[in-house]
């Protein structure tokens, strides 16, 4: 659990070309599903899409997820997020065709919405190969609502949807990063945390204020490590991907995780392996899922308390 220190703002990028055409393709993507459209919608999620809904039962691959849309859009039922923040950034290799992004979006159903994932440019073309959904959870209401969550989840178990195993030697070593940082974080070990963010890392916390460079999240959590206060979320499963540069350097992953304070909580971003050979975290996004039978009670709270 995560204290606020900064206020959202809405993001402002240098303007890369690349950069702004990928950005492009998720407003395409939101203005696609608000109207119902699922050829444009469809258009724009690459052949191997895995999309993460907010219950950790919804990991959907491309067809599942076409699947699960298309009588809604049939309906013409579409869902309307929009973007308030955005940030992109293009993996280090030259062809400027992955990038990964987080965004805050306001739902008209849900009201604060969190997404994050990865792009990929094929053909010239740029498509969502990983999209991650989420509905933060204000930290004055974290503790209650999450106890409810997980008094829920023992008398009616969600069933995790499974991850996929490593099976490159890349997401192999990307693993035993993210394993190490969970390790560390539980020893309240301050010096091996921070040595696994990349220098650039962003830190995305449970409330949606929550969005820290690493300098910033390290002035947070440092008086804690201090006191031998750390914290710990063990995977329970995780799916990793590697992204497709010829450097073969990035790594997307999301994993759904045992809270001792918070029950289930799912992590996602991005880790890069540096110029020494090393993997470092370059963007974690710690989440509390939330189940489907109990987010339209959760998300009016949520949205009732930020009035």
């Amino acid at each position: 659990m995560l204290a606020p220190l900064l206020a959202l703002a809405l993001s402002v990028q240098a303007p890369d070309p690349a950069v702004a055409e990928a950005a492009a393709v998720l407003d395409e993507l939101h203005a696609a599903a608000a109207r119902a459209d699922v050829t444009a919608w469809a258009d724009r999620l690459a052949p191997g899409l895995v999309w993460v809904g907010n219950e950790t039962s919804e990991r959907w691959n491309r067809d599942a997820f076409l699947d699960f849309a298309a009588p809604v859009f049939a309906r013409d039922e579409g869902w309307t997020y929009v973007a308030r923040e955005r940030h992109v950034t293009l993996a280090p290799d030259p062809c400027a065709c992955v990038a990964w992004f987080d965004e805050v979006l306001d739902s008209a159903t849900y009201g604060t919405a969190r997404g994050e994932g990865l792009l990929v440019r094929d053909g010239g073309r740029w498509r969502v190969l990983r999209y991650a959904l989420s509905y933060p959870i204000p930290n004055d209401l974290a503790r209650d609502m999450t106890a409810e969550i997980r008094a829920f989840e023992a008398a009616a178990p969600v069933v995790d949807a499974p991850g996929e195993a490593a099976d490159t030697p890349e997401e192999e070593a990307a693993a035993v990063t993210l394993d190490a940082l969970h390790a560390a974080a539980a020893a309240a070990d301050s010096a091996v945390y921070f040595d696994l963010f990349a220098p650039d890392a962003v830190y995305i916390g449970t409330d949606v204020t929550e969005r820290w460079t690493i300098d910033q999240f390290r002035a947070y959590a440092e008086p804690y490590f201090a006191r031998g206060r750390g914290w710990t979320y063990t995977p329970r499963s995780r799916a990793l991907t590697l992204a497709p540069l010829d450097c073969r350097c990035v790594v997307w992953f999301d994993e759904v995780l045992d809270s001792e304070s918070y029950g289930t909580s799912r992590g996602t971003g991005v880790l890069v392996r540096g110029d020494d050979g090393r993997w470092r975290v370059a963007l974690y996004a710690l989440t509390f899922p939330i189940p489907n039978a109990l987010a339209r009670d959760m998300t009016a709270r949520i949205r009732a308390a930020a009035q």
